[in-house]
């Protein structure tokens, strides 16, 4: 089924219609879900009539007290009015966690007409609707705008449906200059993606290992795991495939005579030797994935011959996409003799995405030497080019705002004026704030080899984590519920 208008009222008004509410309407990007609550907010066709809105403001109340939330914190967003007055919301990735919980717990419970969502909603969390609509085939990329993939839309489809209350769900497209229906039912016929494994030999998980096995039982372990099985199941299909070429080639006589088909052969056989180069290649990729690992600590100190060194051990200890950058900080000296605030903005401003924004001020937080210096770490840690390293890391003075900002405020409240002022989504800040506890609290592991820095570390990680922001969202049962 198709719906004509990729706007949000006449979507809206057409499941309306047609009894297909509740309903997920999928978006490609953070500012079209902000836009269609904005929009529906202006529209007085899909207010709701007050008493619905009294039963959703109650609801609120309540999910903020089992969540122990300040009730305010969820008023004051700038989003709260337009979802009490339609029961429209948006979610997406750069919401506050507190809100997309809301969000949730509101569709859960029957209580919102449409959630406007990213495919943050179709991979991260489980609650359904009875009618899922989309409105793009396609997504933005690392390269560009490319077709969404079988597993992508079936995670969308698959909220459609609420198991004992309908008994089918609807997937819907809206045809637009984004939605091809036509591509959307192609896609939604093609087989789901092979399996593949997400191991690869990054430092954290070499280190790690060495704590316990040595570089021999690190190679055995590399040869017997997914990823190597699936890249020799795929080494002997191109290997089969240059086989079924050259018996080819053999079967249509001398490639190498003057016949009239013999360029096309020897065509052939260079792409059969091509083959050949793949296989082997992947044949051999898990073991020199762990070699260029293996080097690269040794290079930087981490091994000892076979075996961790004494900074190899202490690293070892931090199990963090970022170990190398921070024990190489650690190394310079960095970290010592800094309070927590200042030692929060020093690790604050590794943690951070180039694309995104964050705080800006006049106020500078990092001197040109602690940047230099962290930049050179930065470099020389990615020119060992071990996998997974971060190229893109770079030292970024907003993040370190960012992280002050909050260290300043008094509250949640008084820091979202500073990100509302300055146009940042709350999403991106609380994310940069969780990233840098987390590695703080990787440092504060190091007690034994440096005592200081892991007690300094632990009280900045405390600070950070302040409500709405913790280790957890513990949800406090209601026994009336």
């Amino acid at each position: 089924m198709a719906i004509k208008n990729v706007a949000i009222a006449p979507i809206v008004g057409e499941l309306q219609r047609n009894n297909l509410l509740p309903a997920i309407v999928f978006r490609t990007s953070r500012v079209q879900c902000d836009t269609d609550v904005e929009r529906a907010a202006k529209n007085r066709k899909l207010h709701m009539e007050r008493p619905r809105q009294n039963e959703l403001k109650a609801e609120i109340e309540k999910i903020a007290r089992n969540y122990e939330t300040d009730i305010e914190l969820i008023k004051s967003h700038p989003q709260y009015a337009s979802l009490v007055t339609t029961g429209l919301g948006a979610h997406h990735a750069g919401q506050l966690l507190t809100w997309r919980l809301v969000l949730e717990e509101l569709m859960s419970a029957g209580l919102l007409k449409v959630l406007i969502a990213t495919g943050t909603v179709a991979a991260g969390v489980d609650f359904p609707a009875r009618t899922v609509v989309v409105t793009a085939h396609s997504r933005r990329g690392a390269d560009g705008y490319e077709d969404l993939t079988s597993a992508e839309l079936q995670q969308m489809s698959g909220r459609a449906g609420r198991r004992g209350k309908d008994t089918v769900g609807f997937c819907l497209s809206a045809p637009s200059l984004f939605c091809d229906a036509r591509t959307v039912a192609q896609i939604s016929s093609r087989p789901p993606a092979p399996l593949r494994s997400a191991y690869y030999p990054a430092p954290s998980t070499v280190l790690n290992l060495l704590r316990y096995r040595n570089v021999d039982d690190l190679r055995f372990t590399v040869q017997r795991s997914l990823a190597s099985f699936t890249d020799k199941k795929a080494a002997r299909e191109l290997r089969n495939e240059s086989q079924e070429i050259q018996a080819s080639v053999e079967a249509q006589g001398n490639p190498d005579s003057e016949e009239p088909n013999s360029n096309l052969q020897k065509g052939k056989l260079k792409k059969a030797r091509r083959l050949i180069r793949k296989a082997e290649e992947l044949e051999e990729q898990q073991n020199n994935l762990l070699e260029r690992a293996l080097t690269g600590l040794g290079n930087l100190g981490y091994l000892d011959g076979a075996s961790l060194s004494e900074k190899g051990y202490y690293a070892a200890q931090l199990c963090t996409s970022m170990v190398v950058e921070l024990a190489e900080i650690l190394e310079a000296g960095l970290f010592s003799n800094l309070g927590p605030d200042k030692l929060a903005i020093l690790v604050g401003s590794i943690c951070g995405d180039s694309y995104r924004k964050y705080l800006q001020t006049e106020k500078i937080h990092l001197d040109e030497e602690t940047i230099k210096t962290l930049e050179g770490i930065i470099a020389k840690v990615a020119a060992e080019k071990m996998p997974g390293v971060s190229e893109d890391r770079q030292v970024l003075q907003d993040c370190a705002t960012t992280i002050a900002g909050w260290m300043d405020a008094e509250d949640w409240l008084a820091f979202r004026s500073l990100l509302t002022l300055t146009g940042v989504a709350e999403g991106d800040a609380a994310r940069l704030i969780s990233q840098t506890a987390d590695h703080l609290n990787q440092l504060a592991r190091l007690s034994e080899t440096h005592p200081e820095i892991a007690r300094t570390a632990l009280i900045a990680k405390m600070k950070l984590l302040r409500p709405p922001l913790s280790d957890n969202l513990v949800l406090v049962q209601n026994p009336t519920s």
